[in-house]
């Protein structure tokens, strides 16, 4: 799937180059300007999904990973009272850190570490999301083994958010797509429309059956027999 979004993200982004450049030539028509605002959506939508999947698929590993590993991911549903350890952390330390979504504390892996504003990089293991939160608001990994229903249920609950996502982004998606084909079929309506009117025929077109020529003088009824020329009849009195 994510290769047909990568197909789709291409044709978008040639169909937005299309109306920019219709735009140049007329910006002040609504429909091309409505028709631009859909397609840099869908594109922003398209991007999105994308990153999405391969978020998914990541996920996909990361749970095989777990199941073998000893390491919790998942502390506590709620977060509570910062440790009062005095840990000196530093970058590349394993953790357990609030991810911002949810207020949860998942396993996670320091990145960077601004020391002026307390303030952590982190880069949580099961999905790879980065966040940043206070370092006083980071817990030790514990060193004892939770049972394999905690670990299978948190991530559960990252899947689930995650599907309900990517839900609301697809249903979106879809309408932009209804109104961008809606809109679109009208912009080539409006063009072929502008480009029509009154069709006027040369006088230098090719005449219509085999024997005409083409010349001075056709004025289109080129390859028409000759007029027949009737004589008058003399009128005359009491005849």
């Amino acid at each position: 799937m994510a290769e047909d979004l990568q197909s789709n993200l291409q044709n978008y982004q040639l169909q937005l180059q299309q109306v920019e450049a219709a735009l140049l030539t007329d910006p002040s028509n609504e429909e091309l300007m409505k028709l631009k605002t859909d397609l840099e959506e869908v594109i922003e939508l398209t991007t999105d999904l994308i990153k999405t999947q391969l978020l998914e698929s990541a996920g996909s590993s990361t749970d095989k990973e777990v199941s073998k590993s000893s390491k919790p991911v998942f502390a506590t549903e709620s977060p509570e009272a910062p440790s009062t350890s005095k840990k000196q952390w530093k970058v590349g330390d394993k953790c357990l850190a609030i991810w911002s979504e949810d207020g949860q504390y998942y396993e996670a892996t320091i990145e960077e570490i601004t020391a002026e504003k307390e303030e952590v990089s982190v880069i949580f293991d099961a999905y790879k999301n980065a966040d940043v939160t206070n370092i006083n608001l980071l817990r030790e990994v514990s060193s004892g083994d939770p049972n394999d229903k905690n670990k299978k249920h948190t991530l559960s609950k990252q899947r689930e958010y995650q599907k309900k996502k990517k839900q609301k982004k697809i249903q979106r998606f879809q309408e932009l797509e209804e109104a961008r084909e809606t809109e679109k079929n009208k912009w080539l309506a409006f063009a072929t429309k502008k480009k029509g009117g009154c069709l006027k025929k040369s006088i230098f077109a090719s005449p219509e059956s085999t024997s005409g020529r083409v010349g001075i003088g056709t004025c289109g009824i080129g390859g028409k027999p000759m007029t027949e020329f009737t004589s008058a009849e003399k009128w005359r009195k009491g005849v």
